[in-house]
């Protein structure tokens, strides 16, 4: 089980420090009796624990982060989600674009011109003009309508991509999470093991003092406790690791000094019984799906748009305008006023819409292409998901009771080896066979974690907390 808070193990130092121990006490045990041997050992312990302090000494965490809380962060902070969500507000601006080209332009003029000489008798040589005109341009055969529903259907696109976007990073946060929490069960168990094997070359020493035990043992017990060291630190840099991935995720300093709060599920949720069920789940829900259908729709109307750049348009113009000084009364502002209705007809345009309609077309076959490849990749993540999920709950399964059974191997070995029944051998054999088995289990609880969370992306489960504030 995981313990609420990051690992900042207080026995680590002096595990460590009894680890570096032993490079002191090979080389003196080759020259020396094993009691001087064994005061050489605790020299080198004293000399070497400020080294081993240094090692695995952490501060405490600034800031505490539990799986929702990590969620929530990540929904509101990460910058793939802001990206994807600017592209949504991007859509709508078009959308906006396309309305406004549609509807009917208003301008004003407003002109004064100073001539030389009044260009006849009822005229003068100042004059004024001031004119609002109305431009409309209608498409009578509906290509403004397929530019609006293009829009809307780029629009769902991007949306849709968004909600991608959040499964996506709704998966990778929980996978980081486990990660760490697997590192620090790693710690957790590399450090036990550390003690273990230090109690048992402590226990060793005496029988070799004693002249029961071999100087044989003594050697392979210092030599194993120095072979389980770089579990240790290897776990405790994977966690510094580990965690920088979380901190990236969540859009925060990766740098930052975080700790969490949690362990690993010990039930499961609710899950589909079989990959058909899973599948239909998917086929509803799954937001990349949703997305590439969208594309396709919105490259469908892209082909009608292209297929109507030769349609004829209705061209509608008004004018209302007062002029003073061009004829008589010349000093006065005289008020007029005309419409202009208009069917333009483009007959030729040195094949420029067929250009463009092949490539919308182009286009709408790779949309159609994508769609298929988002439906063939949803079943194969389906597929892998019951793989993982069906693997990790047998593996973990079959190490339930391995655990508890290598506990008690390792007891029994060491209650015999302190009667002369076992050899050091044996005890070693058994704290393998027992740091294996708690690794093996935590492995097996991380896995299928990690599967259960790699089966919601799958099926298309979007947390609600997510959907609160649509942009």
């Amino acid at each position: 089980m995981i313990n609420p808070h990051p690992i900042t193990h207080i026995a680590l130092p002096l595990f460590l420090c009894l680890a570096l121990s032993i490079s002191g006490l090979a080389n003196a045990a080759d020259h020396a009796s094993p009691s001087l041997s064994i005061q050489n050992s605790v020299i080198s312990c004293v000399c070497t624990a400020s080294e081993a302090s240094q090692l695995t000494s952490a501060p405490t965490p600034d800031t505490f982060f539990t799986m929702d809380e990590c969620l929530k962060t990540a929904f509101e902070n990460n910058r793939l989600i802001g990206i994807s969500t600017e592209k949504v507000n991007a859509a709508r601006e078009k959308r906006q674009q396309v309305r406004r080209t549609q509807l009917p332009v208003v301008s004003i003029l407003t002109q004064e011109q100073k001539l030389k000489t009044a260009t006849s008798a009822s005229s003068r040589d100042s004059q004024d003009t001031h004119r609002i005109t109305i431009t409309d341009s209608a498409q009578i055969f509906g290509r403004n309508r397929s530019q609006r529903q293009a829009a809307e259907a780029t629009i769902k696109a991007m949306d849709a991509d968004r909600l991608r976007t959040i499964l996506d990073i709704t998966f990778q946060v929980k996978k980081a999470f486990y990660d760490v929490l697997l590192t620090q069960d790693l710690i957790s168990v590399a450090a036990d093991s550390l003690a273990q094997l230090q109690a048992h070359r402590d226990h060793t020493v005496l029988l070799t003092e004693a002249g029961s035990s071999p100087r044989f043992d003594l050697v392979r017990a210092e030599v194993q406790l120095a072979s389980a060291r770089p579990a240790l630190i290897r776990a405790i840099r994977s966690r510094l690791t580990t965690m920088a991935d979380l901190m990236h995720l969540l859009g925060q300093d990766p740098l930052a000094n975080a700790g969490l709060i949690g362990s690993f599920p010990e039930t499961l949720a609710e899950l589909p019984q079989g990959e058909e069920e899973a599948l239909t789940i998917a086929l509803r829900d799954r937001p990349d799906l949703a997305a590439a259908r969208a594309s396709e729709e919105a490259a469908r109307h892209q082909v009608s748009i292209a297929r109507q750049a030769l349609q004829p348009s209705l061209q509608t113009t008004g004018n209302l305008e007062r002029t003073r000084g061009l004829r008589a009364p010349a000093d006065q502002f005289l008020d007029n006023w005309n419409v202009t209705l208009g069917l333009n007809f483009p007959i030729f345009d040195s094949g420029l819409s067929r250009s463009q309609t092949r490539e919308a077309k182009a286009v709408l076959r790779q949309a159609g292409l994508n769609t298929e490849q988002t439906l063939s990749a949803l079943k194969v993540e389906i597929r892998k998901a019951f793989s993982a999920l069906q693997e990790a709950s047998e593996v973990l399964r079959s190490q339930e009771m391995n655990v508890e059974q290598a506990m008690e191997a390792l007891s029994i070995a060491n209650t015999a080896y302190g009667n002369g029944a076992k050899t050091a051998l044996d005890v070693l054999d058994a704290q393998m066979a027992l740091t294996q088995a708690r690794n093996l289990r935590f492995q097996a609880l991380h896995d299928r974690a990690v599967a259960v969370a790699l089966m919601d992306k799958a099926l298309g489960h979007i947390p609600p907390s997510a959907l609160t504030d649509q942009p």
